[in-house]
């Protein structure tokens, strides 16, 4: 059995979705608190080899010293297609899972993917945070919606990236000469909020560690599933 399996999560039409979404669009608040979070979570996926099975897991660090409090893993077989720009659909159910099964409550979420950066202003981050009605930002390896200046290939360098004449994040060089991250706020924080959250938790890589460490686990987990039931499969067939 799947983890996921009976959760009443869906599946959507195209249309539903997209009905769904423009109404979360609205809710999307970008006001959040000045605290100083002490527990940060980040949460990434991973798709098994015969892509139909996705893989999520959620860390759990200490803020600021990035010390692992916690992981939660979840799996299962998404419901709704990949639609571009509705991918919270697809995947946020096993995102949503993973993060459902911590004990320990973060401050804030660092989502692999967007917030406010994506065409309805209403990425993968901003549905977790309103879901779990909790902190998110979204931090992202490629653009999904807008555009920024010229980014210099220095390490620390960063551009404001706007969509349709409104700011939405920030394009951040993490790593000298190598590719950047886009960050940008998904729930209940703005983007000077979120860039310097993802700023202070880089350590030399260029994903900010929480998620980084989100990125490995996941992977782990994917190959020790599907280890696992490749070997019980195999016994099957020689029982048959």
């Amino acid at each position: 059995m799947e983890e996921n399996e009976g959760l009443d999560r869906g599946p959507y039409t195209r249309f539903e979705a997209q009905r769904i979404q423009d109404e979360l669009a609205s809710c999307v608040d970008l006001y959040g608190s000045q605290v100083e979070p002490k527990l940060i979570a980040a949460v990434d996926t991973a798709y098994g080899q015969d892509g139909d099975v996705l893989y999520a897991c959620a860390t759990v660090t200490t803020f600021p010293e990035i010390e692992e409090v916690e992981r939660s893993c979840y799996h299962g077989r998404p419901s709704f297609p990949y639609v571009p720009g509705l991918l919270f659909f697809r995947e946020g159910p096993i995102v949503v899972g993973a993060l459902e099964k911590l004990t320990h409550r973060p401050d804030i979420v660092i989502v692999h993917g967007h917030g406010i950066a994506h065409p309805q202003r209403c990425g993968m981050a901003c549905h977790v945070g309103i879901t779990l009605d909790i902190p998110t930002i979204g931090c992202a390896r490629r653009i999904l919606a807008g555009r920024h200046g010229y980014l210099a290939t220095a390490k620390g360098s960063s551009q404001p990236k706007d969509y349709q004449g409104r700011a939405v994040g920030v394009a951040f060089r993490s790593k000298d000469n190598g590719k950047p991250i886009y960050i940008s706020p998904g729930y209940r924080g703005d983007i000077q909020t979120a860039r310097d959250i993802v700023v202070r938790n880089l350590r030399g890589f260029r994903l900010p560690e929480p998620l980084r460490l989100a990125h490995l686990f996941v992977n782990k987990y994917k190959r020790k599933s599907e280890k696992k039931h490749s070997a019980q499969r195999e016994l099957v067939s020689k029982t048959v």
